[in-house]
Order: structure tokens, then C-alpha cells, then sequence
């Protein structure tokens, strides 16, 4: 627990200095004569203004740019002048000392190998494209040429046509889908671990590879190989079908049937049949196996209110898990043009209008699903009738609309930085500001009472183990000077058996007492239990 403590209080104090450093590095070297004259002032410093302005639009209720390049050009240097300040504090032992090492080191490293470094800027903007639905943009940049670490390449290095898009049925109420190299993921954690000499983590990441292989059957390294890095979650709703949710507050919400189906790019069938080989005994299992196709479907033999039947299949270079073969063959279906998908429905032109047409990544919530999503929302909200004001005013917060959350919304790796765009009823300007109106109502409603019992549990905690060793102490100087139970020793009768006298964390005051009754503190409701 020292050794966690003291991780995070480096950890804090770090995060302190960088940021002071960061604002005394911020500083623009303009001529107040300037300004005075009414010409035009330009910054004496190099900035990303105009690259990062010039992809956002101009006009709308939210437009923000702010440059970083003073910030965090070298940071990881900045962050290490920081090292000599933590290991000359006083009282710190050499373990301590080593460990202050390693987290100046693992941090140093982190920023370096991430890329963060070569952030030169950030903008947002947001632009009502009609009353109450709003186009909104975010750019994380830099140079171009720059932008090598981890940050720029895990999650895809090159935008590209979204084909996830191409399998979504009509009636999916939410997808997101993702590249991801985790075969780069991994070598990543493998160096940072490695480097960082941790014997704890480095014995985990040596064994892992084994204990995989022993709950799998699959060698990890052929594992990751199989992966084709693109990762997309659907989530559909059978309107026809109506399932009744209980709550808490004993009503009920009928939501339509849902399905849940996962669909991984693959470099070849390593997965589907590792699982396919350990159904092969199971004769309730159906199998489909033609061209282009191979599927296995568990039935479920208990009386459920949705459809479950788990699935999987491969095709076409991906693999599908589902709920149900039902939701795979409507994606494969909507595939290959034998149905329309989301994409040819009012809703989705709707919202991928002036949106491009390449990416990395993409996400889609529907109006229907908003809208259960707020409803579960507003019950659970309902149910909080401990909650103080303070509390209820932050929960709402979060809500604080009545209208259910809609968007679809594309992210890309550009030569420039990652570039996001959105379509949706909310603003940029309310994604980023209410979290800053919640976070101190939150603090004080919440984290700060919450601190205050803990804080207060704690102490009594540390009173009682207090007691008992006064007690024991009491019994054992009782037993060697043939005391009786009437008999009162005093504090310094029981030093030699405390080693030090232990004081109330919360202030109280300790009374002996005699031998056959409990020591007491003046501090309500820190007592020996009986």
C-alpha cells in the first residue's frame, strides 16, 4: 500500500509540475504598442492556427482552436526535470527512491513513444445545419510528416472507405465500428512493461501467452495473426416484437426485441474453427456450410422473451458473432445488395449529409435507441430518493434535455491529425460544456461527502485497533504483575507493552480503565465492539 501511495502522489505532483510548466511556456511575446496602434498583432511564436482553423467552420454557436505546440514540444524533457525535485524529499528511503525512477521513467517513456508530443493543436467547431441539428467538428493535429508514435498508428494509419456500413440492417438502432492493430497494441505494452522493470508486470506478460493457450487451444501469437484489425459492434430492434424491461420501481418499459451482433475483420479461419472444433460433438448444433459460408448455431433450450440463439460465422474475410443466426444472415444479405440497409433509410441520409466517406472509425445511435436510453435514464434518475438536491441537480445534468440523444459521427486519420465529424441533435459546445458544470457539482455533491465519511470511517477504524491494543496491553501487564480485575494500571505501567501511546486519529481522549473493563475514547461511536 506504501508503494501505491506513493506511485500516485508522484504521479499527482508530476501531473502539478508539468502543468506549471506548461503555462509558464505559453506566454505570447506581443507588443502591447501594437495592439495600441489598432494594427493587426501576429504571434511571435510559430502556431497551427491557421492549418487547424482552416478545417473547422467558421459561423456557428461553437468554434475553438488552441495551440499546443509550446506545450508539449519536449514535454518528456520537461516532465524529467521533475525527477531531482522527488527524489530529494526528506525521509525517503533507496526503495522508495527506485521507485520514484521508475514512474519518472515510465511517464518519460509513455509521452515519447505515444507521439503526444507532436500535438500542435486542437480545434472545434459547431454549426447548426438546421434549427436543433448541428454538423460539429474536432481536430487533434499536427504537421504534416510528424505524428509516428502509437497514438497516430494503433487505432488505424490511413482513412479508408467504411465498409462496416455495408453491413448494417434497416432496423440497427446502434454500431460503432474501429480499426485496431492489436498486434501493435501488444508489442507496444510488451516494450513499455519490459522497459519499465516491473517483476510483477513482466511475470504476467511472460505467462499470458501460456494461459491463453491452455483456456483456448490457440497459440496467442497465431491468435493475433488471425485478426484483420477492423472491430464492429451492432445492436438491432425488432419494432414488432416488444419485450417487456422490469424496473426497479416495479413498472415496466417495453422495449422492441433487440440483437447484439460482433463482426471482426479476419486474416484467415483460425478463430471459427478453433470453436467450430469444440462444437463438433454437440448434435443440437446446426450447421451451414456452402460457398462463400460457414455457420454454427447453438440453440437455447430455456424459455427466454428474446430471441437467443449464439452464432457464429465466417465469410468474406470476417468473422460474425451474433445473438441469433438471424441477425448474421441479415447482415450478409444487406452484404451482398439481397436487402436494404441502414444506410438507404430517411434517418441515416439524414444524418450523413456533408459527412465524408472515408474513415477509421465511425459510430451511429439512432433516435430509438436514444430515446430508451433516456427513458432508462429518467426512471433510474426517478429512483434516487435519498439523494440531496445537490446530488439530483448533477444527475440531471447529465440528462438536461428532454429530447433523446441522436448522431452519426466519422473519425479519420489524416495526414494532418485525427479529424472527427459529426451529425447529431447535440452541439459540440454542449459535449464539451456541461461536463465542466457537472464535474464540481459532482465534487461537491458528491465526492467531497463521500471523502468526508470515508475519511471519518477511518478514523474510527484506526480508534478501535487503538483500543484493542490498550486492552491487550492491559490484560498482559495484568497477567506478569498478578494484578486483579479491580486494578487500574497507567500509561506508563502499560509502555513497555504498547511501545508508544496511541492517540485518537480524530482528536478523542483515552481513559484505561480498570483491568476487567474496556478502554474508552471520548469520541462518540468509537467503541469496542463486545
Amino acid at each position: 500500500m506504501k508503494k501505491i501511495r506513493l506511485y500516485i502522489y508522484a504521479s499527482a505532483v508530476i501531473l502539478i509540475g508539468l502543468v506549471a510548466t506548461l503555462n509558464n511556456g505559453c506566454g505570447k511575446k506581443e507588443s502591447s504598442a501594437a495592439g495600441q496602434s489598432g494594427r493587426a498583432i501576429i504571434s511571435a511564436e510559430k502556431t497551427s492556427f491557421n492549418e487547424v482553423t482552416s478545417q473547422l467552420d467558421p459561423g456557428g454557436n461553437f468554434y475553438l482552436y488552441l495551440g499546443t505546440e509550446q506545450w508539449l514540444d519536449g514535454v518528456s524533457g520537461k516532465v524529467s526535470q521533475w525527477r531531482q525535485i522527488f527524489t530529494a524529499m526528506p525521509n525517503i528511503n533507496a526503495d522508495d527512491r527506485a521507485n520514484i525512477d521508475k514512474v519518472f521513467d515510465v511517464v518519460t517513456r509513455l509521452i515519447k513513444d505515444s507521439g503526444v508530443e507532436d500535438v500542435s493543436g486542437v480545434g472545434m467547431s459547431s454549426i447548426a445545419l438546421e434549427k436543433g441539428f448541428y454538423h460539429n467538428k474536432s481536430l487533434v493535429y499536427h504537421y504534416p510528416g510528424k505524428g509516428s508514435g502509437f497514438l497516430w498508428t494503433i487505432f488505424g494509419k490511413q482513412a479508408h472507405p467504411l465498409t462496416g456500413l455495408d453491413f448494417l440492417p434497416t432496423n440497427t438502432v446502434m454500431a460503432c465500428c474501429s480499426d485496431a492493430d492489436l498486434p501493435l497494441a501488444w508489442s507496444v505494452l510488451e516494450q513499455e512493461i519490459n522497459q519499465a522493470n516491473l517483476p510483477q508486470a513482466q511475470d504476467w506478460l511472460a505467462k499470458w501467452p501460456d494461459e491463453f493457450e491452455q483456456r483456448t487451444q490457440i497459440k496467442w501469437d497465431q491468435f493475433l495473426a488471425s485478426l484483420g484489425g477492423e472491430f464492429e459492434l451492432v445492436v438491432t430492434f425488432d419494432e414488432s416484437k416488444k419485450i417487456p424491461v422490469p424496473l426497479p420501481s416495479g413498472e415496466r418499459l417495453d422495449v422492441p426485441e433487440p440483437a447484439l451482433l460482433l463482426i471482426t475483420k479476419v486474416n484467415d479461419d483460425t478463430i471459427f474453427n478453433r470453436i467450430d472444433a469444440a462444437l463438433k460433438d454437440n448434435s443440437q448444433v446446426t450447421r451451414v456450410d456452402r460457398p462463400g459460408l460457414k455457420m454454427r448455431t447453438m440453440p437455447v433450450p430455456l424459455p427466454l422473451p428474446i430471441q437467443l440463439r449464439p452464432t457464429i460465422a465466417s465469410s468474406g474475410g470476417y468473422l460474425f458473432i451474433g445473438s441469433s443466426d438471424t441477425i448474421v444472415q441479415e447482415a450478409l444479405a444487406v452484404k451482398g445488395g439481397q436487402k436494404p440497409g441502414l444506410q438507404s433509410t430517411k434517418e441515416f441520409k439524414h444524418l450523413a449529409q456533408d459527412m465524408p466517406q472515408d474513415g477509421n472509425q465511425f459510430s451511429f445511435v439512432s433516435q430509438e435507441f436514444g430515446r430508451i436510453l433516456f427513458q432508462v435514464q429518467k426512471q433510474m434518475l426517478a429512483l434516487q430518493k435519498n439523494a440531496s438536491p445537490a446530488q439530483t441537480q448533477w444527475m440531471q445534468s447529465l440528462i438536461h434535455t428532454n429530447q433523446a440523444f441522436y448522431s452519426y459521427t466519422v473519425a479519420a486519420n489524416t495526414a494532418g491529425g485525427w479529424l472527427t465529424v459529426g451529425n447529431g441533435n447535440r452541439s459540440a459546445a454542449q459535449a464539451l460544456l456541461i461536463p465542466l458544470v457537472a464535474v464540481p457539482a459532482a465534487l461537491s455533491a458528491i465526492a467531497i461527502p463521500n471523502f468526508v465519511k470515508a475519511r471519518e470511517t477511518a478514523q474510527r477504524n484506526a480508534c478501535i485497533n487503538n483500543l484493542r491494543q490498550i486492552d491487550a496491553a492491559k490484560q498482559q501487564w495484568a497477567l506478569e504483575k498478578g494484578k486483579q480485575a479491580t486494578d487500574v494500571p497507567t500509561w506508563d505501567d502499560l509502555k513497555p507493552y504498547l511501545g508508544r501511546i496511541p492517540h485518537c486519529p480524530a482528536g478523542g481522549t483515552y481513559t484505561i480503565n480498570a483491568v476487567d473493563e474496556p478502554p474508552q475514547c471520548s469520541v462518540p461511536g468509537h467503541v469496542l465492539p463486545p
